[in-house]
């Protein structure tokens, strides 16, 4: 590299670079202010520059204009200023935009949106290992609820205080909903699983040494799970499977309803069917509106429905022994199209909605309380929730059937007993649990009475 010291007028720096030679970098130092040069590159272009002497020792170049751009006393006032600031402890151009480029970099990283991005990617914190329904749902709280709010926040200094403010915001939106009116407590369920969500955040970002306090640590505010529940009216269960059969029976409706009819009984049937299944399998409904073909086994005398560990509230595999009544409502289901689900959507690219057997559920009740109340009567069905069959199912299995309540707990699939006089047994309950499936699936038949749905007048 060239290197030359004078004066930069601008009568000297035309003639150096008209006289460059083009072959290498070139450096001519300005006398007046000894740490400004004009830079001149291989290809011609020229600039000026300032150099800089960090206070570790190291070395960087400024640019302070193009010879385009201005003369050399231009420059020369340029550098002076530079110099003078840099005097009274300001850094150089270069270490200012670095330092403010890890600044933004840092404070991106430190937002409550980095930490749940991070969250959501933690290995223990995904599939397989989580059941996927429990992260789809976390991802949806977060976008839907939580983030609009905290996204953008830093992670470290949210308050407890802003926490519990945006859980009595979503609650009180929530409120607002159509559907608020079904529940005891409208709203309530959704505020306290998004407290939830934000709390394992923290629990998490606190076991990583990412922070040590965690702002969602607070006892819910909102009551959403109801004292003890009442036994279902088995009547109950009569009025509403007879609802439910009205849309899977075989005999056409009039001529004038022919087609509006077989339309709405058709979009009807999976989650009338699904309502059904729940109260003779006793399993969760979200996890029989994702059941899939390839799931059961078909094997005479040994139906069995398999449920894969990411679909079950206890994330491991789940077996259910199909009785004969569980067995033609599948195949009822599964004879109304060919799609992979057995219980399609409209669309056939997916199952029906998670909630779908529950909101059935309430407008069938709904009806049925409606009809009652013009008859001056109250509908058996008036405060019967869709859980509420399973634990019918749980009660009578133990009460009146005389199941021993470890296998009536294993055939609604609670989690397993960890308690060390448990952790031992080895045994295999399979054949006892299809024992208890059978009565029950008996036990359902009785109560519902006569029916058309599996060709039994």
């Amino acid at each position: 590299m060239a290197n030359s010291r004078l004066k930069l007028t601008q009568t000297a720096v035309t003639r150096l670079i008209r006289e460059h030679d083009g072959k290498k970098k070139a450096r001519h130092w300005d006398t007046e202010v000894p740490k400004m040069f004009l830079s001149i590159t291989p290809n011609g272009s020229a600039a000026y520059k300032l150099l800089i002497v960090k206070p570790d020792g190291s070395k960087s170049d400024t640019k302070l204009i193009a010879t385009s751009d201005g003369s050399p006393d231009i420059a020369r006032s340029l550098a002076i200023k530079e110099l003078g600031r840099m005097a009274l402890g300001g850094a150089d151009p270069v270490t200012q935009r670095r330092r403010a480029k890890a600044e933004a970099k840092e404070q991106r990283e430190a937002t409550f949106q980095a930490l749940a991005d991070r969250f959501m990617g933690a290995p223990e914190k995904t599939p397989p290992i989580l059941s996927q329904r429990t992260y789809d749902e976390r991802e949806r709280l977060l976008r839907e609820h939580i983030l609009p709010t905290l996204g953008e926040k830093p992670f470290r200094k949210i308050a407890k205080s802003e926490v519990r403010q945006l859980i009595r915001d979503i609650q009180a939106r929530a409120a607002k909903h159509p559907r608020a009116f079904t529940s005891s407590n409208p709203g309530a369920k959704l505020a306290n699983e998004c407290q939830g969500v934000i709390r394992a955040i923290y629990g998490w970002a606190i076991a990583e040494d990412l922070t040590e306090a965690n702002p969602a640590a607070f006892k819910k505010l909102f009551k959403d799970t109801p004292d003890k529940r009442p036994a279902m009216p088995e009547e109950a269960l009569r009025l509403m499977w007879a609802a439910l059969s009205v849309d899977l029976e075989e005999e056409a409706p009039a001529e004038s309803q022919i087609a509006e009819e077989k339309e709405r009984k058709r979009r009807g049937a999976p989650s009338a069917l699904a309502i059904m299944l729940h109260a003779v399998t006793l399993q969760r409904p979200a996890e029989i509106a994702g059941a899939k073909r390839d799931q059961f086994d078909w094997t005479p005398g040994r139906e069995l429905w398999r449920i894969p560990a990411g679909q079950t509230k206890t994330n491991e595999v789940y077996e259910v022994p199909l009785s004969p009544l569980a067995v033609k409502l599948f195949k009822k289901a599964l004879a109304l199209h060919n799609h992979p689900w057995v219980f399609s959507n409209e669309v056939g690219d997916g199952p029906i909605r998670h909630d779908g057997p529950k909101q059935r559920w309430i407008r069938v009740r709904k009806r049925s309380v409606t009809a009652a109340k013009r008859k001056g009567e109250i509908s058996p069905l008036a405060t019967v929730q869709l859980y509420d069959c399973r634990r019918l199912g749980r009660t009578l299995m133990v009460d009146r059937l005389g199941i021993a309540p470890a296998i009536a707990e294993a055939c609604i699939n609670h989690a397993p007993d960890r308690s060390m006089q448990n952790r031992y047994y080895v045994g295999n309950t399979s054949s006892e649990v299809r024992r208890a499936m059978d009565l029950w699936s008996a036990e359902v038949d009785r109560i519902i009475g006569p029916r058309r749905t599996t060709g039994r007048q």
